[in-house]
Formats: C-alpha cells, structure tokens, sequence
C-alpha cells in the first residue's frame, strides 16, 4: 500500500505537473498535443529547480527548504496551466477522439517497441559506476538535509566547492523528486522511474521531428519513429553513443541532456528557422537553455552553440534583427553560467 502511494505520487510531479504546466507554452498551437505541454513542462520543471538549487547551494539552503519552495511553484505553474485548459478542453478532447482512429499502424508498432525498452530499462538493473557521484549525491542529500554539503565519495564536508558539477545540480533534483514522493529512496528512483520518464521524453521529441518533416502524412512519422526506436535498439556497439546513454544510463543528467535537450533544443531552432511566424514562445527557448545547463556542465557550453547556430541561419533566412536579439538573449543563462564557471 505504501509503494502505491509513493508509485502515485511519483506519477503525479513527474507526469500530472509537467503536463499540466507545460500547456500554457504549446496551446497557442492550433494541433498541439499534450505529449509537446509534456515537453514543455519538463523543461519548466528542470528551468525551475535550476534557480531555486543554484542560489540554496551557495546559501546553504536545506532539503526540505528547497523542497517546499519547488512543490510551490510548481504546483503553481500546474494550476495557471490547468486553469488555461479548461476552456479549450472540450474542443482538444474532439480533436483527440477524431485523431485516434487516424493513427497509423506503424505508430502503434513503434510504440509497442518503445514500451518494451522502457520495461527492459525498469526491469533489468544496470550498474554504472558514475552512480558512485550522481545518486549518492542525491541520497547523501535526503540523509543529511542539505544540497552539495559533503562528498558522497567520503561523507566529509566540502571545503570547497566542485566546479565541475555545482552548477548542474541535477542530482539535487533527484533528491527533490525523492521527498515529493513519499520518501521514495533516489536509487529507486533514478533507476526505475527516470527511464520511464526520460525514455518516453525522448521518443516525444522524435516524435515532434517527425510531424514536422512529415507534416499530415500519418503513416510516415509513425515509420520514423520506428525507424528511431530500431537504430537507438541496436545502439549498443560502444559505450558512448547517444543510444546507449539513453538505454542505459538515462538518470544521468549527461544523458538526460544528449538524448532529450539537445535534440529538443534542435528541434525549436528548426521550428524557428523554418517558419516564418514560430508558434512557441521565446521563453522556451530560453528554459531549454536553462534545463541543459541545469543536467549537465557540458550543456552550459553546448546550448549556447546549438542556439547560437540555429539563430544565425534564422537570421540568414528570414533576415531579421529582431528574432536575432531574442535568440541571443535565449543564450544568456549559458553565457552566465559560462562565465561563472571560470571564475570558480
């Protein structure tokens, strides 16, 4: 009884929140999903527990604090998000009941192939060495109270600081989650919930580069997504692809951001080169960059790049001053964090 509480709960910040949340970002879309509010919504909630760890690490902040203050605003951010939905909710519920039958077969193959490497990931365990730092972080965390406090590697006191991952606190987040459900241990959490979350983000993503390439065209994004699932199956040839991170080691905030940002980031600069009025909102662009910064040091420096590319093309294209300003001023969370990084 007790782990379908903590099971419900679990489900509640991490699939009921995101979604919830998200749409406010996506329902200005005539054919949005709540698969892409999904989106959204994940990159709002790693936006968010970016600015509220960062600044507790440095103020020595306490779990539970941070805790209470994410639950808060998130919980916020899904109830204006729910609120805007229930006027549209009629209409997206007819559109949904027309578009189920129109789904093609080779969807449902591919989300059948989908869901059984989400069971494979929950069902097998997979020991990763790095989980030495990453989730004893997060557990040295929920037993101590605090954020980045002491070295999960030795259990002393930091003297100072690890550049390399304080300003990517996303085991901290981990350990969030961990109290928002319950008490839920994070090694359970990263190794059974994550790949449930992350793997299905990852596949909502191809699934957004296929309804963009593939506009209308039913039966071809469901081959792609396919296609997609197929190649990151028979990704496993070395260790360091971005399939095999996302199989295997998806609860890494390195892998959240190779298999989910990047390529999400990818996907909003297509959208904002191709057309010529984009349908997403600026503020997107700029938790994504954000999010990747929030997962992974290595994100401080490529989200900046990959935006900065799209941007530049943007500008080529639609020739104008304007979309290019507000692509840069997307890329100020990396630019500072960047900076803040070297003087650490």
């Amino acid at each position: 009884m007790q782990m379908m509480v903590k099971g419900v709960l679990v489900g509640f910040w991490l699939i009921f929140v995101p979604v919830a949340a998200g749409i406010p970002f996506v329902k200005k879309k005539k054919d949005y999903t709540l698969g892409e509010s999904f989106l959204a919504g994940l990159l709002l909630m790693l936006a968010v527990a970016q600015l509220l760890i960062l600044p507790g690490i440095f103020r020595k902040l306490s779990l539970h604090l941070v805790t209470l203050l994410f639950a808060i605003v998130m919980g916020l951010c899904a109830a204006y998000g729910l609120y805007g939905f229930a006027g549209s909710a009629g209409s997206y519920g007819k559109r949904l009941r027309k578009s189920i039958p129109e789904i093609s077969p080779w969807m449902w193959i591919a989300a059948g192939v989908i869901l059984v490497q989400i069971g494979v990931c929950v069902y097998y365990a997979h020991m990763d060495a790095d989980d030495a730092f990453y989730v004893a972080t997060a557990t040295t965390s929920v037993h101590t109270d605090s954020i980045f406090a002491y070295n999960p590697y030795s259990g002393a006191e930091y003297a100072v600081l690890p550049r390399r991952y304080v300003l990517s606190p996303f085991p901290v987040l981990l350990a969030v989650i961990s109290q928002l459900s319950g008490g839920l241990h994070p090694a359970v959490a990263a190794h059974t919930i994550y790949p449930v979350v992350f793997l299905l983000a990852a596949y909502l993503v191809y699934h957004q580069f296929g309804r963009l390439w593939f506009a209308e065209k039913r039966r071809e994004q469901g081959v792609f997504l396919l296609f997609c699932a197929v190649i990151i199956w028979f990704s496993g040839f070395s260790v360091y692809t971005g399939g095999n991170f996302l199989l295997v080691r998806i609860w890494q905030g390195k892998a959240v951001l190779a298999a989910v940002i990047l390529p999400f980031l990818i996907y909003l600069g297509l959208v904002l080169m191709l057309e010529d009025q984009p349908e997403y909102p600026w503020l997107l662009l700029a938790m994504a960059n954000l999010a990747a910064c929030h997962v992974s040091s290595m994100g401080i420096m490529l989200a900046p790049v990959v935006t900065g590319l799209f941007v530049l093309l943007a500008l080529v294209k639609n020739r104008s001053p304007r979309r290019f300003l507000y692509g840069i001023l997307c890329c100020m969370p990396s630019l500072l964090l960047g900076g803040v990084y070297l003087c650490l």
